[in-house]
């Protein structure tokens, strides 16, 4: 194993682990709670349901991501008040840092006049949830019932925003570097402990690009779904380059540089977009641990919220080359955050415009992320 890939793995808690339930170092520091109930109307970027309104009914709480208690509930009605469909389930994951969480769930009970042909109960769902307080909150989808690839503890972004009811995020917020501190009821050290802020603790196997923007009826857009997520009439942008430090303590206070460029034009859908990404990671000293770039492959952004995918195409070590990752933005007023995915063989698969909530706070630099 050369030095680079070793860095790859090792540079924080790799998502197996987490995943596999190695997580009692910060079970009971850093309490995930997402709750609330809010409904919205789909806008015209929702193609033909645009107009139909929509609820989310969300109860989950957790000390370990992947043995969650809670419930959902969503509900698509047409303008005439006909109902398109409803269901509801079991929460299956939960994470949560600061602003933004990822409800996973399975379907256990549904009714659905609008879609008779599809079989919901059983299927995984993705919610993930951007609470903005009187800015708006906002929700985005993944559907496992059409098909969507939907991975453990991932979402897409927040793309509808909620004109009715509120809903609460509370997960551990990172400081600069990740020094954590609370926020709400939970505690700190999610993300250090959890998801590492080295810059490959994110272990990810890897796959096919799959076409998963994500909706509660734009199937071009989203790769079949009750409602599109992303593209329609309007533009998408993520930009910026933010440097921090390791807090994974093989790889304490190496450098770490993040550099993201992506677009979609007016009108186009998800897996249109254009752009490139750079990762690079060194020890205090200068020595380099990983160089790696690439293409941006798809991008959705919701709120201050953007998920971005792409295909590592020149490394320092090649046999990264074509390695799948994933970066997830929180474009935020009091300060940004990124987290990361990369597509080690072995852990849950890469999907596009999905990732976790960002995790890890920067000590320089920022992002922007717009839906123009």
């Amino acid at each position: 194993m050369t030095r680079t890939t070793r860095g790859l793995l090792v540079a924080g808690l790799t998502t197996a682990a987490v995943l596999a339930g190695v997580t009692p170092a910060f079970a009971a520091e850093a309490p995930i709670r997402i709750s609330g109930s809010a409904g919205g109307t789909l806008g015209p970027e929702f193609g033909p349901m645009a107009g139909d309104p929509v609820r989310f009914e969300i109860e989950a709480s957790a000390t370990d991501p992947m043995k969650p208690t809670g419930h959902f509930k969503v509900t698509h009605h047409k303008p005439d008040g006909s109902l398109l469909a409803r269901f509801s389930g079991e929460v299956t994951g939960a994470h949560a840092v600061g602003q933004v969480g990822v409800v996973n769930g399975k379907i256990t009970w549904a009714e659905h006049p609008g879609a008779p042909q599809v079989e919901f109960v059983g299927k995984p769902i993705s919610l993930t949830v951007q609470d903005e307080g009187a800015r708006g909150d906002r929700i985005g989808w993944v559907w496992g019932f059409f098909g969507q690839p939907v991975s453990r503890l991932q979402g897409t972004a927040p793309v509808l925003r909620l004109r009715d009811g509120d809903f609460s995020v509370r997960g551990p917020v990172p400081g600069v570097d990740g020094a954590d501190k609370a926020s709400g009821g939970g505690g700190g050290g999610l993300a250090d402990k959890a998801f590492g802020a080295g810059l490959a603790g994110q272990a990810s196997g890897g796959g096919a690009a799959d076409k998963t923007s994500g909706g509660l009826a734009d199937k071009a857009a989203a790769g079949g779904g009750l409602a599109a997520a992303g593209g329609g009439d309007r533009g998408h942008v993520l930009a910026g380059t933010v440097h921090g430090t390791s807090k994974d303590p093989e790889f304490l206070h190496d450098p770490l540089m993040f550099s993201v460029r992506a677009a979609v034009a007016p009108g186009s859908t998800p897996d249109s977009a254009t752009g490139r990404f750079h990762v690079t990671h060194h020890k205090p000293d200068g020595a380099l641990v990983a160089d790696f770039s690439g293409d941006i492959t798809c991008l959705v952004v919701g709120g201050r919220v953007g998920m971005a995918t792409g295909v590592v195409r020149a490394s320092a070590d090649p046999a990264h080359v074509g390695l799948r990752v994933s970066f997830s933005v929180y474009d935020g007023a009091r300060g940004d955050r990124i987290g990361w995915l990369w597509g080690l063989p072995g852990s849950e698969p890469v999907h596009d415009c999905q990732g976790f909530s960002p995790f890890f706070t920067p000590s320089a630099g920022g992002f922007l992320a717009r839906g123009l």
